[in-house]
């Protein structure tokens, strides 16, 4: 039997992330006509890989954002977007005392928070990167050894670790969990077999939560 593949995607632009305001993961922040374009465009990416109907398991962010994106692609597969299995273990870093305001304002109050590899510094009463880590290994737990195909639709930073945990790459020196590549929103990461392949889109995004 085939080893599991998992399709880890990052949801589509937002008008939070296009006023580059940082989003929380208790509000809807609906996507813009780029963030549509991206989500059909991803859902595309995978009917050319997987075909019309897969079977296949749904795996989506209980957030507003990232719940729109998998109904695009649910659609365009032709699959029930009402059967994704939906969790807050795959949302979105907690940026805790700055969600909701913007970039530049937090930014002259307190410096960059936008650091080295399009990565996001922790926020006051937020998350850091290995509480992150600490959620998605439950994730991992409750998936288990599952076979067949997983398709995983969440967030820029949180999918960053997943993918890191999941294809093993180092962990970070200074934030204490292993952190893949940045890829732009619209792109397809496959993992399989403790490796990684970038599916769709590119790597070195614009990295807005």
């Amino acid at each position: 039997m085939a080893s599991p593949r998992f399709f880890i995607m990052r949801h589509g632009e937002t008008v939070y992330n296009a006023a580059r305001r940082l989003q929380a993961n208790h509000i809807h922040t609906p996507l813009t006509r780029l963030g549509v374009e991206q989500a059909l465009a991803m859902g595309a990416a995978l009917l050319g890989v997987l075909g019309d109907r897969p079977e296949v398991t749904l795996h989506v962010s209980e957030t507003g954002r990232a719940l729109q994106t998998m109904a695009m692609i649910a659609d365009v597969l032709g699959l029930d977007w009402f059967a994704a299995q939906r969790t807050n273990h795959l949302k979105e870093i907690d940026m805790g005392a700055w969600c909701g305001r913007l970039y530049d304002d937090v930014e002259a109050e307190v410096g960059p928070i936008v650091i080295a590899d399009h990565l996001l510094r922790p926020a006051p009463q937020g998350e850091d990167y290995p509480m992150i880590a600490a959620r998605l290994t439950k994730w991992l737990a409750e998936v288990g050894d599952a076979p067949g195909d997983h398709v995983v639709v969440m967030h820029g930073i949180s999918s960053r670790v997943l993918r890191g945990m999941m294809a093993g790459y180092p962990v970070h020196p200074d934030l204490g969990a292993p952190i893949a590549p940045s890829l732009v929103q619209g792109s397809i990461a496959l993992v399989q077999d403790g490796r990684e392949t970038v599916l769709f889109g590119s790597e070195r995004g614009s990295e807005h939560a």
